[in-house]
């Protein structure tokens, strides 16, 4: 879809939260523009939980956050997948299959959650192969990446397939992006049965666009999330698109979400983050690497208001710190029955309460924790929900 294109579109149909669709305007930013900005309040527009992790000798961890589901969380942590109550962060159990053998993963890279099926999937993007677990841990099927695929993203799409996304397929040729076959498919459906690809997703792109900067020599890579739960449906971020597309779960189609028009001083990419009936937050990265610090991809968060066709650099605040501590929108958002969650680590909770900094539940909870506790789960929800 070429630029002079994407701006003559005046209406599409999109879904709000709500699951009803509605015609609405077609969200449309320009990445070179300097937007003005919006403070928002947290505690406005979201209903705010706070799960803290239980802590023993068997469920300590200091994890990353894997998968949310509906009774589940899923953490992992050296190797390990570590599963809580998503109610009572009471830990259930540790399922460690970490090693070389025909059932074993060598690193967890992506888990997909199938609480319905009471199924675990994780992509082992480093032996390109999908292991299947029960949620009690024990093996049950594994599959490796189809073809000549590098299946470097996973997502859970709906009760018999995963979406996956091959971007490792732009990074085959450094010195020449631009020989990259545009036509290629680089997003799929796959069986959740024995991981055959039954749909290949072909995005319109003009050129290729990747979170890569060369200096000098000096290259470096970052990741930016390309698919993104939003309801029933999906949100395909492909980088070298100039349009971000919801991938809907009737008719598996592809619908325009979002139209980005190009900066190239700097080149700008896009990530979305969580979005709710009246705000899509979503964030600009920077393809520039300053050589003297070693540090690239600055980025910048904004706010696209879906009731006033208006954008924002935002910065958002949550109420339980007296203290300006922000929120991020963009980083483990859900958009589902969760818009978002953020992890706050134990000791600095501690620091905050010991100098008078939080109020309500917060308070109460961290008055509880020591050096040593799990960290605890901010869930936010949308108003109503």
């Amino acid at each position: 879809m070429k630029t002079n294109y994407f701006l003559l579109l005046a209406t599409v149909i999109l879904t709000a939260c709500s699951g009803e669709r509605q015609t609405e305007h077609l969200m449309t930013v320009d990445l070179g523009k300097d937007y003005p900005e919006k403070e928002l309040t947290l505690q406005d527009f979201m209903e705010v939980e706070y799960i803290p992790l239980e802590t023993t000798e068997e469920f300590v961890t200091y994890a990353n956050l894997k998968a949310v589901g509906e009774k589940l969380f899923v953490l992992s942590s050296d190797g390990k997948l570590v599963l809580f109550n998503r109610y009572t962060g009471k830990g259930i159990r540790v399922i460690e299959h970490q090693g070389q053998g025909a059932e074993e993963y060598t690193f967890p890279s992506y888990i997909v959650l199938d609480e319905k099926n009471g199924e675990l999937f994780v992509n082992d993007t480093g032996i390109r192969k999908i292991l299947v677990y029960d949620l009690e841990g024990n093996f049950q099927r594994s599959f490796s990446h189809p073809g000549e695929y590098h299946i470097t993203s996973l997502q859970a799409f709906d009760g018999d397939y995963l979406l996956g996304h091959d971007e490792h397929m732009f990074y085959k040729d450094l010195n020449n992006l631009q020989a990259i076959d545009l036509e290629q498919a680089s997003f799929f459906l796959i069986s959740k049965q024995d991981g055959s690809i039954v749909k290949e997703i072909k995005m319109p792109m003009g050129k290729v666009n990747v979170p890569m900067v060369n200096v000098g020599g000096i290259v470096s890579v970052t990741v930016i999330p390309t698919v993104m739960p939003l309801q029933d449906d999906m949100l395909i971020i492909e980088n070298s698109a100039d349009t971000i597309y919801r991938f809907t779960a009737k008719g598996h189609q592809l619908e325009p979400f979002m139209a980005k028009k190009a900066s190239t001083d700097p080149e700008r990419l896009v990530t979305i983050g969580t979005v709710t009936p009246q705000y899509c937050f979503f964030q600009i990265i920077d393809k520039t690497l300053d050589t003297k610090t070693g540090r690239g991809f600055p980025h910048l968060d904004l706010v696209y208001d879906r009731q006033t066709n208006k954008v924002f650099k935002v910065t958002v605040l949550n109420a339980d710190f007296t203290t300006r501590e922000t929120v991020n929108m963009i980083r483990n958002a859900q958009n589902g029955s969760i818009a978002c969650i953020q992890t706050l680590q134990a000791h600095k909770l501690i620091e905050a309460n010991e100098k008078n900094e939080l109020t309500g539940k917060l308070k109460e909870i961290a008055s509880k924790l020591d050096e040593d506790s799990n960290p605890v789960l901010m869930i936010m929800k949308e108003k109503g929900i």
